[in-house]
């Protein structure tokens, strides 16, 4: 369809955020060389008209119009085209989506694509968040004005409806710490304004600078808005030692334990009356924030600064250390209120919540200090995960945080994960999830280098701004978290426009590269702290102890090796060190083993390496923008291959570490080879592509390359040659037992998932028992595994009893007597092979559990 002219037809009183959108589109159409204009008569050319909500519009629609908030529809017969949204921000949807379809439509039709598209929201809240970490990388886009309108024109056209500027995360710890070096925006406020009737400064800033930054502020808040986004100001430090950072690049002064409480408020009221369009704010509410926990008095001032600008305000609480008092402290404000939690500790991993968090993140009997009685004492359980906020009748949102720990540097797009993720956002009465966008904690802790944030070294491989790179990415994570079931040419007309005839090669390399760093971060967490756990730029973790204690030791049981490291959830997934014991035993794992997760892994690299090959035979492979896709699929790849070595080699090395029988060397050294192998491929890979300090944080952990740790990988397979013979262990025979072992490795079959069927209700009444029934073919009696949606507390499990042609087992009404939904699961054996019921599916995007919410 060839379009001469479009007419945009906009319905009587249409806000700003919508008359944006259709302005957008224009100047879509504009660059293609097609004439638009608004109003209601055509002249002979195309109609888009824009309905809202119970509008009626001249051509009726042939699908049924959600009644969902933020839906949207498009539909068109001829010349005629319809966008209906259910409420502004749909409306701004589908404006968005016309404009996106014309950017890179490939013919004569501008808005090529599915008709009709009904999309409606799975999570409610979808926020993307941009740190300032680092004065001397994050200036220049914070002051870059079209940075910023491109920036936020590409969060709304991709379905986000919040952004999130977050000032003051660059440092985990406010007391004492000699880290400390760039504070810029670190205590925010005085880097923003002056508060009347305080002498509050900061020594070295002028006051041209601190204007500046202020009417930036004004400015993104403004952009932010026209848009249709919700702005979300993050406020995390509210103090830290002023008087103790002699490495500080600037000081703070006039604030002391008498005026903190009191500035802050009277701030937080300023900068609310400065800047109208901040439509929420997040605070870091435990003792990494400046501010003891239990100090409930300073909590109540500064929220009754914000409850006195006189308009709702979403006072937003990070989830550690979060504790009843706190969520009633926000309540009695009137303002609305939500938790924060993480996601999976400070990484990503695969979309469903873990189903039980690490051994160490139960409390203690004995809090680490009185500053930390909540966070490291009673309220352990949720530094990394929902812990106890799902109960049936909360009356707070909870938005899941997804941190930077996993995946910064190289580029992400699985669908699938997306997907899973628009879906599992709303567990058990969640309302969505804010991403901390690529790159996060770039330059963090004084490690800042100009233009840093772009990470080549390679001339030509660039974009031009640095989120640029992740367009990809920010498209595929927005539009599936917003609608799971969105279109495949949502993304891949992206892909056509950029990449060519390698598009479709570049999106299944994605998305088996897309599921790589995720899983193994759930199956292997040394470490639920980014600022120690990198598995992407991996610090290597033996195999046999030696190294790695100062990067792991503070936060894993020992022994420190790779065998020993924890998962991320312990219910679903054995470590080697526990599959190993079992082996000896002469059991079996109902859980994922540590070969299940190699055997994945390995699926997924020949899927990148494959899509590598097709590529190199299309003639866009040269081009940078499929260079940027092929080279980052490729070192996941590589780094699949490597863990998937290291979980097959870390078995042998638990079997041997428990027997020292000297059989169990050689496949050792065989598969930690393998993983060297893999290791330095990719180190060929980044050498001349990446910059040698990609820089993260101040310790060698946090800082380098591929190329860079390949040293401290190659000097393993070193250490572990001198356990062939001699030194420290004399020659072992295997007994019987270890032969056994052996054998059962070498025999071992893949926990798969659910072949069961599975009748149960779909919600429950508190007090009253509820029944599990399952059929299908099994060896003897499966196990019923269960717990209330509550972190703090550890999984029960009971075994099912015959009935007729299956098995049945009943949850007690005492235990259903609970503000908690339930979740449970299935495991049983088919012909002597493990599974688990639903259990992961092949796109590792489903959560593997059933829950229940309470009616």
């Amino acid at each position: 369809m060839t379009y001469a002219s479009v007419t945009i037809a906009l319905p009587t009183g249409a806000s700003d955020s919508v008359r944006w959108a259709a302005s957008e589109l224009r100047a879509v159409l504009k660059r293609r060389g097609v004439s638009s204009t608004e109003g209601s008569a055509t002249n002979g050319g195309t109609l888009v008209e824009v309905v809202s909500g119970n509008g009626r519009p001249s051509l009726k629609s042939p699908v049924e119009l959600p009644e969902k908030e933020e839906s949207f529809s498009l539909y068109r017969e001829g010349a005629h085209v319809v966008a209906w949204g259910r409420d502004d921000r749909g409306l701004v949807f589908a404006l968005t989506e016309l404009a996106d379809r014309a950017r890179y439509a490939q013919g004569e039709d501008v808005f090529e694509g599915t008709f009709p598209l009904v999309e409606r929201p799975s999570a409610r809240i979808r926020s993307m968040a941009r740190l300032f970490c680092s004065e001397e990388e994050d200036k220049a886009w914070f002051y870059d004005k079209q940075q910023w309108r491109d920036y936020l024109t590409m969060l709304a056209s991709n379905r986000f409806n919040r952004f999130s500027l977050t000032l003051g995360m660059g440092y985990n710890y406010p007391y004492h710490n000699p880290w400390i070096t760039d504070v810029y925006f670190y205590f925010p406020y005085p880097f923003l304004m002056k508060v009347p009737g305080f002498e509050v400064e900061i020594v070295e800033l002028s006051e041209e600078e601190r204007d500046t930054n202020l009417e930036m502020l004004k400015f993104i808040a403004r952009e932010a808005a026209k848009r249709g986004l919700e702005f979300q100001l993050a406020l995390w430090t509210q103090r830290y030692d002023f008087d103790d950072v002699p490495r500080a690049n600037y000081t703070v002064a006039g604030v002391t334990d008498a005026n903190l409480a009191p500035y802050c408020r009277a701030a937080l009221t300023q900068l609310l009356t400065e800047v109208p369009e901040i439509t929420g704010l997040t605070f870091r509410v435990h003792v990494e924030g400046g501010i003891a926990e239990g100090d409930y008095g300073f909590w109540k001032e500064a929220f009754a600064g914000v409850a006195a600008a006189g308009r709702p305000i979403e006072i937003d609480m990070h989830g550690k250390g979060l504790d009843h008092t706190m969520l009633q402290i926000a309540r009695e404000t009137g303002m609305p209120f939500a938790a924060s939690p993480k996601y999976l500790a400070e990484h990503m991993g695969l979309p469903y919540h873990q189903s039980a968090i690490r051994d160490r993140e139960y409390p203690p009997e004995v809090a680490r200090s009185e500053r930390e009685k909540l966070s490291e004492g009673s309220r352990k359980f949720l530094r990394y995960s929902y812990g106890d906020l799902l109960t049936k009748d909360k009356d707070y949102k909870v938005i899941y945080r997804i941190w930077a720990g996993t995946q910064r540097v190289l580029l992400w797009g699985d669908p699938d994960l997306a997907a899973g993720y628009g879906r599992s956002s709303m567990f058990a009465g969640s309302d969505g999830v804010e991403w901390c966008e690529p790159q996060s904690f770039k330059g963090r802790m004084g490690t800042g280098i100009p233009g840093g944030r772009f990470n080549y070294q390679k001339q030509g491989m660039a974009t031009r701004y640095d989120w640029q790179k992740y367009d990809y990415q920010y498209r595929v994570w927005g539009r599936l978290l917003y609608y799971p079931e969105a279109p495949r040419d949502s993304w891949m007309r992206y892909l056509a426009h950029e990449c060519g005839d390698a598009a479709e090669y570049c999106e299944k390399g994605l998305s088996f590269a897309g599921k790589v760093l995720p899983l193994v971060s759930l199956t292997h967490g040394p470490s639920v702290s980014n600022n120690h756990y990198w598995p992407e730029v991996y610090t290597n973790l033996p195999l046999i102890e030696g190294t790695g204690q100062r990067a792991y030791g503070f936060d894993m049981d020992g022994p420190v090796r790779f065998g020993n490291a924890p998962t991320f959830d312990s219910a679903l997934f054995v470590t080697a060190r526990e599959y190993a014991e079992l082996l000896l035993a002469g059991k079996a794992s109902h859980r994922y083993t540590p070969l299940d997760i190699a055997d994945w892994l390995e699926e997924l690299a020949e899927g990148c390496d494959q899509a590598v090959l097709d590529a190199k035979k299309t003639a866009s492979f040269a081009t940078p923008a499929v260079q940027r896709i092929v080279v980052d699929v490729e070192i996941c790849g590589g780094l699949a291959r490597f863990f998937a070595e290291k979980f097959r080699a870390a078995c042998w090395a638990e079997l041997f570490v428990a027997t020292k029988v000297s059989s169990l060397v050689e496949p050792l050294l065989d598969h930690a080879r393998r993983s060297v192998m893999a290791w330095e491929r990719v180190a060929d890979i980044s050498r001349d592509l990446y910059q040698d300090d990609l820089t993260y944080g101040p310790q060698s952990w946090l800082r380098g390359s591929w190329h860079t740790r390949l040293p401290q990988i190659q000097a393993e397979l070193l250490d572990l040659e001198s356990l062939r013979g001699g030194g420290k262990y004399e020659s072992v025979k295997a007994d019987e037992t270890v032969q056994a072992a052996i054998d059962a490795i070498k025999a071992r079959r893949a926990v798969v998932a659910g072949s069961l069927e599975v009748e149960a209700a779909l919600s429950f009444n508190a007090g009253a028992g509820f029944d599990v029934r399952v059929s299908g073919e099994m060896d003897g009696e499966p196990i019923l595994h269960y717990r209330h949606v509550n972190q703090a507390e550890r999984w029960k499990s009971t075994t099912m009893s015959r009935t007729g042609e299956g098995y049945a087992a009943s949850i007690s009404g005492d235990y259903t007597q609970s503000e908690f939904h339930l979740q449970y699961f299935v495991s049983s054996k088919k012909n002597g092979q493990a599974v688990l019921t639903p259990g992961l599916d092949g796109k590792l995007a489903n959560e593997p559990y059933y829950t229940v919410l309470q009616s």
